[in-house]
């Protein structure tokens, strides 16, 4: 991987961290016991993504994100305000949960598209994890149809 994949590491990283975030919270405040333990695993799983990601840069001597969107001075900010403030039910955390996986799912996808060729080989390795938690949302917004 050259150092030129950096930005798109980053991007996935970001991402993952505040999908991560979002799942801990939800964890947090759904009534459900099951649902709390699949979103404690899928906020575990994103956490392991994170690391492998972040380990994976950085053996490439890059200098990956540490924190995401959520977390920077941009108008990014609010965003933790209103996500701490939400009270929503099961039904609506998981419909929220489920889009913002599948948006995490379609950017890693290009970024698979996008990456040089040993960069795309490292992150296909990982690519099934992204795809685990994509499919327990999916199926859980299923159901709460």
């Amino acid at each position: 991987m050259s150092l030129a994949s950096q930005p798109l590491y980053n991007a996935l990283i970001r991402r993952s961290i505040d999908l991560q975030r979002l799942c801990q919270q939800a964890a947090q405040q759904v009534e459900e016991p099951g649902l709390r333990v699949v979103l404690q695993e899928n906020a575990a799983a994103l956490e392991l993504l994170i690391l492998d990601l972040q380990m994976q840069l950085a053996a490439q001597g890059g200098r990956p994100a540490t924190h995401g969107r959520w977390n920077t001075p941009r108008p990014w900010r609010p965003a933790t305000w209103w996500v701490r403030r939400m009270t929503l039910s099961d039904g609506q955390w998981i419909r929220l949960l489920a889009r913002r996986e599948a948006a995490l799912l379609a950017q890693f996808e290009q970024v698979l598209e996008r990456a040089p060729r040993e960069a795309a080989k490292e992150l296909g390795r990982l690519s099934g994890r992204v795809h685990a938690v994509h499919l327990d949302m999916h199926s859980l917004a299923l159901a709460a149809r």
